[in-house]
Order: structure tokens, then sequence, then C-alpha cells
């Protein structure tokens, strides 16, 4: 029984059959729910440390968020620097992300050590503009550089045109250190490993109500109940059975991706770059070249959660506007993944109450924050280690029912439409513009 058979990733690597459901009542020292990157990094850390972990999944491990993105892995947040600064100071933005590139060398050693087969790791992230700015790219990167300690190098439209073949894209910062993978593939290998260090995974197994007071916790499925001295929930959009008030503080936030059919050298004469691609826009794509001269391209934010109609040929014109070699590319696969925001738009780490522990809302940034996440928490309860409290700041904060998420949507449209100003203004501007000696004509 294959998982997420709706994403080109599944294609990729073989099927797994499905794991039992729990069918008995089990005794352990953690019991982690949800069986997405957060519950496996989490898992994986406290087996380590020499901890029984049993971890339970409503569905298959990998089967949300954790299998069904783009796989990008760099540093960062969903929260942009600039927010992060102004909420909590230089000093404690840091060491956020110092953390957060912590995560990015968590995944590099379990993908690059050759045990995890299809996870196929390629380097490179580039984050393009959409506007002439070469100034700010350079203050960007200075303060990566300087004040964060991160490798980034600024590219100018000359260098990033001739790596990716379009008139929309100038200035780029290129971070070195960040790379793409088949997530798929990573989370499959991470539950193998559990397994084989005797963790038990048991799937279509969902929480369904938990009594978190006392020493000893309790956790109810539809076959069995788990005793546990901790608990951690890891599930991506909380089910709310557990714990309500964290599923109030989260809203699921879907984008969507394609793939095209096979473009042979159309593809690597438009994108030469081999490694991840985004722009700088508040809701803008994100691309990669993959398996068999295809483009991957992700688009879109939204609120809702079902599969637009007529998916494939919206994503169709999109990578056609924006490559202009690529107009008529036909794309053979096209998904929703749904991920999980808080409205601070930082992850939700650390400690409920005595025992109990939480790691969601990664925002679309998980691949490197769930993995730091897993080391923080299992840390936290077998070592006494407080670095959890920097996320003290971004506790859970009620959205506000579908209130609430109407506000969200309506704050992404009204965030396209102003990226969508600003570039006719950038382009006006630039239009107007003398070049200077030595700058190609843009």
């Amino acid at each position: 029984m294959a998982v997420g058979v709706d994403t080109f990733h599944a294609g990729l690597v073989a099927p797994r059959p499905l794991r039992r459901k729990l069918a008995q009542d089990l005794d352990c020292e953690a019991c982690v729910i949800g069986g997405g990157f957060a519950g496996l990094w989490t898992a994986r850390a406290l087996a380590r440390r020499g901890f029984e972990v049993v971890v339970i999944e409503a569905g298959r491990v990998g089967s949300g968020a954790s299998g069904r993105n783009a796989g990008f892995v760099g540093p960062g947040y969903a929260e942009p620097l600039d927010g992060l600064i102004a909420r909590v100071g230089l000093d404690h933005a840091r060491e956020l992300w110092a953390l957060s590139r912590d995560g990015v060398e968590l995944v590099r050693a379990a993908v690059h050590g050759g045990r995890i087969a299809g996870v196929e790791p390629v380097g490179g992230h580039l984050v393009v503009r959409r506007k002439d700015e070469e100034r700010a790219t350079h203050r960007e990167a200075d303060r990566l550089r300087r004040q964060f300690d991160t490798p980034v190098d600024v590219w100018r439209t000359r260098e990033v045109r001739g790596v990716l073949h379009s008139p929309h894209y100038f200035q780029a910062l290129h971070f070195p250190e960040a790379f793409h993978i088949n997530p798929l593939a990573l989370a499959f290998g991470l539950a193998e490993e559990l397994e084989r260090a005797g963790v038990r995974i048991f799937e279509d197994t969902e929480a369904l109500r938990a009594d978190l007071n006392g020493v000893r916790k309790h956790v109810a499925t539809g076959g069995g109940r788990i005793r546990a001295k901790h608990v951690v929930l890891a599930s991506g959009v909380p089910s709310g059975r557990v714990w309500p008030a964290v599923t109030r503080g989260v809203i699921p936030v879907s984008t969507f991706i394609g793939v095209t059919e096979p473009l042979g050298e159309k593809l690597y004469a438009a994108v030469q770059f081999p490694g991840a691609v985004s722009d700088m826009r508040r809701a803008g794509h994100y691309f990669r070249r993959i398996a068999g001269a295809r483009l991957l391209f992700g688009s879109g934010i939204t609120t809702r959660r079902s599969v637009p109609g007529g998916l494939t040929g919206t994503l169709a014109r999109e990578i056609g506007d924006t490559f202009p070699d690529l107009v008529g590319a036909k794309v053979e696969h096209a998904w929703a993944g749904t991920m999980a925001y808080a409205v601070h738009r930082m992850p939700q780490i650390g400690q409920i109450k005595p025992g109990v522990w939480l790691a969601a809302a990664f925002g679309g940034h998980g691949l490197n924050t769930s993995a730091i996440a897993g080391e923080l928490i299992a840390s936290a309860i077998t070592e006494s280690d407080e670095r959890w409290k920097l996320f003290a700041p971004f506790g859970v904060v009620r959205i506000g029912g579908p209130l609430g998420r109407i506000g969200v949507q309506a704050s992404y449209w009204h965030m396209r439409f102003k990226d969508r100003m600003e570039e006719r203004r950038a382009r006006n501007a630039s239009a107007h513009r003398t070049p200077m000696r030595g700058e190609p004509a843009t």
C-alpha cells in the first residue's frame, strides 16, 4: 500500500506496507503523537538517548505535509528576520537563527551518509528577487554574514539570468549550505531507522482522547491505550481531541505543487541551476529540477484545503509566464500540501505542562526546524536543557476560528496584491533607468 500516491515523490520510492494498528494497551517512557517529521525526529532523538518510545500516527508515516512538500532544506523560519528581530531583539534572533542552521546540519548528517534510499540530496538554494534591488540584496547578505554567521553569496542579475532564463528575475542570495531532497524518502528512512532501534510505530492509530495530568499520562486510541511519562504532540495540524487549545492556535494553510512532463534539454536550457530556487515574494514561486528532466514547481497560499479545479493548467501557465522557453510545458502531476501556521509564523516548540511537549506549526519550514525541535525536546526531557525556552515568546495564540481563517486568507490576498504593485513599479523604474557602464540592459 503506497503513501501519498497523488504526489510525484511517491513514484520515486518503493511503496511500504501498512504498519500495524495499535490493538493493545502499552507502557513506555515517551508517547509521540504524529508520524511526520516532528514526531520522527523527536522519537529519534529520544531513542538515541536510551528512551523507550512509541509513535502513533492517525494515517501513514509521511502522508501529511512531511511527505508532500518541495523538499527544500535551509536555514530560517516562516517569519522573516526583520519581524524576528523586532519581536525578540537581535541577540535572541541570532540564537533562534543558529538553531535553524543546526536543524539543517541534522538533516544533512542523516541524508548524506547514504543510508536512506531515494533521498537524493542536491546542494544550493537561490533566493531570487523579482525587483531590481541590488543594494538591498547586498545589505541582506552582509547582515546574514556579519550578524548571523551564515555563508551567503550575492548573485547579480547577469549571473542569475545566466542560469535562470526568466525576464522576471534580478539579483539573488545564494545559500551554498542549503540543499533539496525527496522528503517522502527521508520520512520513510527515518521511520525505518527508528524501528531498527526498537521504536514501535503504529499507523492508522489516531489519538482520540488523553489524560495528561499526573506523573503517568494516558493516551487512548480506538484499539488500545498508551501509558507514558512523557507525551509529545507532534502532529502538523492537531485534531483537537488531545489538547484543544493547540488546535485553536494553528491554522492549516495549503500551497500547490506540480511536476511537468519530461522536458529534456529544454528544461536544462531554461533552468541551468541544479539546486532549489524560490523568489522573495510573500507568496511566491519555488521550484527545482527533479528526476527525468522534469520541473517541480510550487505556487500559491490559501486557507482552503481542497485542490482547485484546473490546477495543472494553472501551474502550467505560471511556469510559462516565468520561463518563456517553457511555454506549453504540460504539468502531469499536481497536489496540495497543507502546512500548519501559527499567527506569529514561528514554530510552537516547548513544554505545555510537566511531561507534555509540543512540536507543531512549522509554517512551510519544517524540514530544518522539525529536526531541531526533536533535539530540543529530547535534550530537555533527558538533560534538563532549557534551550526550548528560546521559543517561549511564540506560544499558542488563538487564531479565532473560521473568522480568523478568513482574516488570514485576506492578508495573503493583500500580500499578493502588494507584491504585484511593487513589481510593476520596479519594472517601470527599471525601464526608464539608464544602465551603468558594463551593466546588461534588462
